[in-house]
């Protein structure tokens, strides 16, 4: 487990070095770049550190948008290649940690293998609420080609579904499309507000 996570650490900072290198003019450019990328892994790991250590407090609350924002800026290379767009929903201190644990293991297997992989790749993550349930898609169009579900799920996609469904008690599913994977995800929102 722990060499995993860090190779998942190396390919993180890969990904973002390959960002900051194709969005910038100069050294300094993607010096400046990079330390903004690595600044923003830092902060979306800390919006996972709280919950597992135990120290969450009911007055710990952020929303969806703030918390996808912050997950997906390391990847951001100044273009419109991360699409986000959903209402106002706000995510209690609890479950904050399963939720950005599940987005920050996609968009590392995104960075890996998926659309960020690639420069012409996209992510288009879009969500809404119902008077019951909180509903998220992931779709990324633009990345290699997928020839079909992968054989074997890796440590991260093992640790998302168990997140969203044992954690969260909430549905997770893939849909291995040759253009891209689309993830659609659906919680309780009263799992969600814990």
């Amino acid at each position: 487990e722990a060499d995993h996570r860090v190779k998942n650490i190396f390919a993180n900072f890969h990904s973002i070095v390959a960002l900051s290198a194709r969005s910038s003019r100069t050294p300094q450019e993607m010096a400046k770049a990079l330390r903004g990328r690595m600044d923003a892994l830092l902060r979306a790991k800390d919006l996972i550190r709280p919950g597992i250590m135990g120290t969450e407090h009911d007055s710990e609350r952020t929303t969806v948008d703030a918390l996808v924002r912050t997950v997906l800026q390391p990847y951001e290379d100044g273009s419109s290649r991360i699409v986000l767009s959903g209402p106002e929903v706000p995510v209690g201190a609890k479950a904050v940690t399963g939720l950005a644990l599940a987005l920050h293991e996609t968009a590392t297997n995104a960075a890996k293998y998926g659309a960020l992989s690639r420069a012409t790749g996209s992510i288009h993550v879009k969500w809404e609420a119902d008077p019951y349930d909180f509903h998220l898609e992931w779709d990324e169009t633009g990345g290699p080609v997928i020839e079909g579900k992968p054989q074997a799920k890796g440590f991260g996609s093992i640790l998302t579904e168990r997140t969203v469904t044992s954690e969260l008690r909430g549905k997770i599913d893939h849909d291995w499309r040759r253009t891209g994977l689309r993830l659609t995800l659906s919680v309780p929102l009263e799992r969600l507000a814990l």
